[in-house]
């Protein structure tokens, strides 16, 4: 759960960072202003209509950066590599890491999610515990987002959008880097995170509604502390560090590079904007000025 919730809407409460998804990064020597977007992996693309200065922005820059580029999730061979990637070791599946009284925990949600397709949880069984999270996140996506539409998200939105106008997409990560942070976490551990999400299932739908609903009002500022909620599957400083803070720090001398060139946009989990470690205050370090598009 917590890496699902990571990849979408990670945040730390931070001075201006309260109702703001976009930003415009200018001085140290650029010829031109570049920005900085937060996105909501399970929103929908239309919601890039309520941002008003959003079609300027796109008028005007030359270049999209996104976590990673739609093509190259759908590659054939991404495709494989992360369906071996989700799978358990023969002698590591999920009723050899669970116990029966944990097995029974998660079944109930199974029931809950799948009962209507008749899918029971033996058929998670061979899965790793965090890609059986991803499922859980999915299903619960189309019960909790009234708009939710796995083929009109906003990360591709926004980047189609760039490549119509003929603007070039580039991705900050690869498929591989990705996979391996999603699925590759020691499974004693991704088990544990599981069996309290699904402890807490209810808990957990409610609060990804209210984050929805936080996002679309651009508040931002409470995430951090949801994210750090164990009961919610949260992280820890090790586990923001790793999946959070670490990849902002690499992220930001390809953005440094890129802007230096030209007017680009950055697209990303909007999680990964505010807080001392955020792209935000990363670029300000840098010499950088990042103030908010006016609304």
């Amino acid at each position: 759960m917590k890496k699902i919730l990571f990849l979408t809407l990670i945040a730390v409460g931070a001075i201006c960072a309260n109702a703001q998804l976009l930003w415009k990064v200018t001085g140290n020597g650029l010829d031109k202003p570049s920005y900085l977007f937060g996105t909501h992996h399970f929103i929908s693309g239309d919601f890039i209509d309520s941002i008003p200065q959003f079609p300027q922005v796109l008028n005007d820059i030359d270049e999209v950066f996104v976590e990673i580029q739609s093509d190259a999730m759908s590659n054939p061979e991404a495709l494989q590599m992360m369906q071996m990637a989700m799978m358990a070791p023969a002698d590591s599946t999920l009723d050899k890491l669970v116990s029966p009284e944990g097995l029974k925990i998660i079944d109930d949600v199974v029931k809950k999610y799948f009962g209507i397709f008749g899918i029971g949880i033996d058929k998670f069984y061979p899965m790793k515990p965090a890609a059986i999270m991803t499922q859980f996140q999915v299903i619960q996506a189309t019960t909790s987002i009234p708009d939710f539409n796995p083929m009109n998200l906003i990360d591709k939105a926004v980047e189609k959008r760039c490549t119509d106008m003929g603007k070039k997409a580039n991705s900050l990560e690869t498929v591989e880097f990705q996979t391996n942070l999603l699925f590759n976490a020691p499974l004693s551990k991704q088990a544990s995170e599981l069996l309290e999400m699904c402890k807490n299932d209810d808990k957990v739908d409610e609060m990804a509604k209210q984050l929805v609903d936080d996002y679309k009002h651009q508040h931002i500022e409470e995430l951090l502390e949801i994210m750090s909620d164990k009961e919610l599957g949260g992280s820890d400083a090790e586990d923001l560090e790793r999946l959070v803070f670490a990849r902002n720090r690499n992220w930001i001398p390809t953005i440094i590079e890129a802007m230096k060139k030209g007017s680009i946009l950055v697209s990303v989990g909007a999680g990964h904007l505010p807080g001392d470690n955020g792209v935000i205050n990363l670029l300000r370090q840098q010499g950088y000025t990042v103030s908010p598009v006016s609304q």
